[in-house]
């Protein structure tokens, strides 16, 4: 059974037959932001998926592209469609806007390829965990607020346990983010022991520890996320969180280009079961 489409899947689907119908009609996007009274910026994120059009835009590319009528009325009925969102739509009131793009690509995903360096990844952590490093981030927040982001959060790793198609999630995890004592050292336990129940009893997730003896490797400036759809014609978006701001990325010189570090990575990571030794030594030691 197929995935139901979200808003944000949509928003791509739009974007991706805009940008093709623009080079089609040979225009550059500087003049078909020009056509239409927008910058290039504006038409670039249209056309990346991470800007609606809106009905007056649509309708001046469109016409600027001299686009078919099937393909016109097509697009239309898109742009008034409205699919659930699902974590996003439950929680918009919730998490920050500038999430509400990664959160739509991570429902609709058919896999994750993580790196994870400083801390673990939102998909495989506790509550605790997910209270402490919501604190850290949020210090004048209420306890009020900070349990509705946790909750929130918790509710993405619903995808793990959808039916019929779960996320399939890979994880290299830097040992930095088992060693960091998010909340505490009895949290950090109970971290761990999470991850082991996700290593050895959760198939659809994989995971990678990355030892400290293994000296520097090619991304320690950061961690970053490869996302996959079930769509082959969806292109693969790389997701970075930077201190300013979030960043995607889906030209295939760029995916190519992480997707190759990632290889990296997997290439010098201790395989899932020596993770799972790993893990266990590392919950000892605490």
């Amino acid at each position: 059974m197929a995935q139901p489409k979200s808003h944000v899947q949509q928003r791509r689907r739009i974007g991706r037959i805009l940008r093709e119908l623009r080079e089609a009609s040979g225009l550059t996007i500087e003049q078909a932001g020009s056509a239409i009274g927008r910058s290039d910026s504006t038409i670039s994120r249209i056309e990346n998926g991470l800007r609606d059009a809106h009905k007056l835009e649509l309708a001046g590319l469109l016409d600027t592209y001299g686009a078919p009528d099937e393909t016109r009325v097509m697009l239309t009925a898109l742009a008034r469609e409205a699919p659930d969102g699902g974590v996003w739509t439950a929680h918009e009131a919730t998490f920050p806007p500038d999430l509400e793009t990664y959160l739509g690509l991570e429902q609709a995903a058919r896999s994750l390829r993580v790196f994870a360096l400083s801390i673990v990844h939102s998909l495989l952590r506790t509550a605790d965990t997910m209270h402490a490093i919501i604190r850290a981030g949020l210090p004048t927040a209420g306890e009020g607020e900070i349990a509705k982001l946790v909750a929130a959060h918790l509710a993405r790793q619903d995808v793990l346990q959808r039916r019929p198609d779960p996320l399939d999630l890979q994880v290299v995890l830097d040992e930095a983010s088992l060693r960091r004592p998010a909340g505490g050292a009895e949290v950090t336990r109970g971290q761990i022991d999470q991850l082991i129940h996700f290593a050895e009893e959760v198939p659809n997730v994989t995971l990678h520890v990355l030892p400290f003896a293994k000296g520097s490797h090619g991304s320690l400036a950061g961690g970053f996320t490869l996302i996959d759809f079930p769509d082959p014609h969806e292109p693969e978006v790389v997701y970075c969180d930077t201190p300013g701001g979030n960043l995607y990325l889906q030209k295939p010189h760029d995916t190519r280009r992480f997707s190759q570090l990632y290889g990296r990575l997997l290439g010098v990571a201790l395989d899932p079961a020596d993770t799972g030794r790993f893990l266990r030594t590392v919950r000892q030691e605490m």
